[in-house]
């Protein structure tokens, strides 16, 4: 076995939130024989899995883990003609300027995404106009349960918004990531990629303890209210009839809730779905502002927040 399994280790570290109690194990996979490794010695000791990226979109207990978590670091990215093949663990800003490097457009969007290009892919991830479903050829996984690889192709994946089969399917484990990109002009690529990172430093809250958007926003398509109702109660989501969806952030902006906190968990005053951990945060904190935030949103717009974050192990508010 070429990777090391340790026992006990503190997860806060490994999340850019901070907050996380111990995982019973843990062990650093940086391909894909190293993460079969890590699912073998799962099984053989019947144990629960969870596979911890870049520590973006996640709020792990603070009682921890009582399984392996199996941490999915780094790896290669290939490109080949108008493609581009990356391991899971590797981040979506390096993605995006291996692709710029070979004069590949169509991904500039990634930068604005912090994870890995693995945990991408599992929720279908998106930003400024762009989501993995629109760069996807296919996805090689392996089968925790049969320890078996295969590759699903773009209709496979069944992407949705902010969501896909891996979603349904947590023991289909993403190994590699192929995408179809198309040439373009050097300069043009990277001065897009200047524009998009500069204008989510505007206006995220870029450099703090959180785990990226906690909610989703709320597709049109899953509202019962009429729109004409909707409007004619409230005038201000007009603004959004031709979008996709309505933006989570505005509403609990308009619900009153930027700034509001629970101990050292608040609502960010620059963009209302990133909740801020200010220093020794816990997830129990994080769960009841997230639980007053949902109800305070329900009772200005009858409308139901869902959590785009995971959660990792049982979280109690």
């Amino acid at each position: 076995m070429t990777i090391t399994v340790q026992e006990n280790i503190p997860l806060a570290v490994y999340t850019i939130y901070k907050i996380g109690g111990p995982a019973r194990f843990f062990a650093e996979a940086r391909n894909s024989k190293e993460v079969q490794e890590a699912l073998e010695f799962a099984r053989s000791h019947k144990l629960p899995f969870f596979i911890l990226g870049a520590g973006s979109n996640v709020l792990i207990s603070d009682a921890g883990f009582n399984g392996i978590v199996i941490h999915s670091v780094g790896g290669g990215v290939r490109v080949e003609g108008e493609r581009i093949s990356a391991d899971a663990g590797v981040m979506m800003a390096r993605a995006v300027t291996e692709s710029a490097r070979a004069g590949l457009a169509g991904f500039e969007w990634g930068i604005g995404v912090p994870g890995t290009i693995g945990g991408s892919v599992r929720g279908n991830a998106g930003c400024f106009g762009g989501e993995m479903k629109d760069v996807i050829e296919s996805v090689e996984v392996l089968d925790a349960y049969k320890l078996t690889t295969s590759n699903l192709e773009l209709s496979e994946c069944r992407f949705g918004y902010r969501d896909s089969v891996f979603k349904q399917h947590p023991e289909w484990v993403i190994l590699t990531v192929t995408l179809k990109l198309r040439k373009g002009d050097s300069g043009m690529i990277q001065r897009e990629i200047s524009r998009i990172t500069a204008e989510r430093i505007s206006k995220q809250a870029i450099g703090t303890k959180s785990c990226g958007c906690i909610f989703k926003n709320i597709d049109w398509g899953h509202i019962q209210m009429d729109r004409s109702q909707l409007f004619t109660a409230f005038p201000e989501l007009k603004i959004f009839q031709d979008r996709p969806n309505i933006p989570a952030a505005f509403l609990i902006d308009k619900a009153g809730l930027k700034g509001h906190r629970v101990n050292s968990i608040v609502i960010s005053e620059k963009h209302a779905n990133f909740f801020v951990n200010e220093g020794g945060g816990a997830a129990r904190d994080v769960r009841t502002l997230i639980d007053l935030t949902k109800k305070e949103v329900q009772k200005k717009y009858g409308l139901i927040l869902e959590e785009e974050i995971q959660y990792v192990g049982l979280i109690h508010s």
